[in-house]
């Protein structure tokens, strides 16, 4: 027990010592993250990526990222990389769908579908193919995801895509982008900053030098059992802390709100110790949706506050009769939905809801106090129960 506690003593401090340099180099200042946009796979990741892609785009490097891209993907390409067309978002008049990027070469098409959490739609990448098949020119099928996990059978059916991921393929391939931007230095800026939101929602934000530091540490004392205990222990103790957190919001919502019951059809859990703590294992292994109901007065809504996929969202669940409803009751009802709260097209359920912590597993100290959500939330309760006279 000395040992792991020695262990975990010294880990520490190197961790601490990564977080000063963070804060003192400014990365910790990221406009992603402050806008709470790092997980947005459209209008983030897509528009980003598309954009960095795009001859044509505003940074100003005509074909040269487009380039690197193909170069580092092993994709095969004409020279006249200027002539090519890269769109977001296309629309094809023969499939069902919007393909997410669409990179258009003289002799080929290459068709990238953007997953960040979305789930796979019914015979997906298999209307994507049709795409290709039936353009007449080579083309390619790209599935990116955040650690190239491979597509759902229902999506592909059986047709031949490429798993794609953030963590290596698309960091890769921007370390070399920023390089390629030395000379203009407002633009490599930029670059660095998106890079470092990859790295932090694929969980590799930790740099070499640190890493390289733990590494010795655990292999130089040979503390690999208390570094096994330690991680075999990890997701029970990150499961507590969440209890604990949820179970202090629920006290104190519940000083001036009911506890209210899931309505029929939801497919979430209610938090308690066993599912928080099945939460925080590995995807795939864990439920999708843990928290809470209150009923805060607002007709045809239930507040609810959960951890889905990595984030901690707190929103409105459209209910009617006790069942899950839509939400265009709630539009009936000319609730004031705050800006703040965004529409979430979930396959399980839909509702509107705004992100308090994009990645609930790696920043616990989010968890530490409620005083900040709960600020947010009874703040957008008072914007909800707003009497029509007194919205300006």
């Amino acid at each position: 027990m000395e040992k792991t506690q020695l262990l975990l003593s010294k880990a520490g401090v190197l961790v601490q010592e990564f977080q000063a340099k963070q804060a003192a180099s400014g990365e910790a200042f990221n406009l992603f993250t402050i806008t709470k946009i790092e997980r947005v796979e459209v209008n983030t990741h897509s528009a980003m990526l598309a954009e960095i892609l795009n001859p044509r785009g505003r940074h100003g490097k005509g074909p040269l990222f487009l380039g690197l891209f193909l170069s580092h993907m092993g994709i095969e390409h004409e020279p006249r990389l200027a002539e090519a067309r890269v769109r977001k978002e296309q629309t094809f008049a023969t499939v069902q769908g919007r393909v997410d990027i669409v990179i258009h070469l003289p002799n080929r098409i290459i068709l990238i579908e953007n997953k960040v959490d979305a789930e796979d739609g019914d015979e997906q990448l298999k209307r994507y193919a049709y795409v290709g098949q039936e353009s007449g020119k080579q083309w390619d099928l790209l599935y990116l995801t955040l650690l190239g996990t491979d597509a759902d059978e229902r999506s592909c059916r059986g047709v031949a895509y490429r798993r794609v991921s953030y963590r290596e393929h698309i960091l890769d391939w921007l370390e070399k982008c920023v390089a390629a931007a030395a000379d203009t230095s407002a633009l490599q800026y930029a670059l660095i900053q998106y890079a470092n939101i990859v790295r932090k929602i694929t969980g590799t934000s930790m740099t070499q030098n640190t890493k390289r530091a733990l590494i010795q540490l655990i292999s130089a004392g040979n503390d690999f059992k208390s570094a096994d205990a330690i991680a075999e222990a990890l997701p029970f103790a990150k499961g507590a802390a969440l209890k604990r957190f949820l179970d202090s919001v629920d006290r104190s919502l519940s000083q001036t709100y009911t506890r209210a019951q899931p309505p029929a059809g939801f497919p979430g859990l209610e938090f308690n110790e066993e599912f928080c703590c099945a939460w925080l294992r590995i995807k795939g292994l864990r439920p999708k949706n843990v928290g809470m109901f209150h009923d805060i007065g607002v007709e045809g809504a239930l507040l609810r506050i959960e951890v889905a996929t990595d984030a901690l969202h707190y929103g409105l669940v459209p209910v009617s009769n006790g069942k899950l409803g839509c939400i265009k009751q709630l539009r009936e009802f000319a609730h004031p939905i705050p800006e703040h709260l965004i529409y979430r097209d979930w396959r399980a359920f839909k509702w509107v809801s705004s992100v308090y912590e994009e990645n609930v597993g790696r920043n616990m100290d989010r968890l530490l106090a409620t005083n900040q959500l709960l600020e947010q939330v009874f703040e957008t309760i008072k914007q909800l129960t707003k009497a029509p006279s007194d919205q300006v």
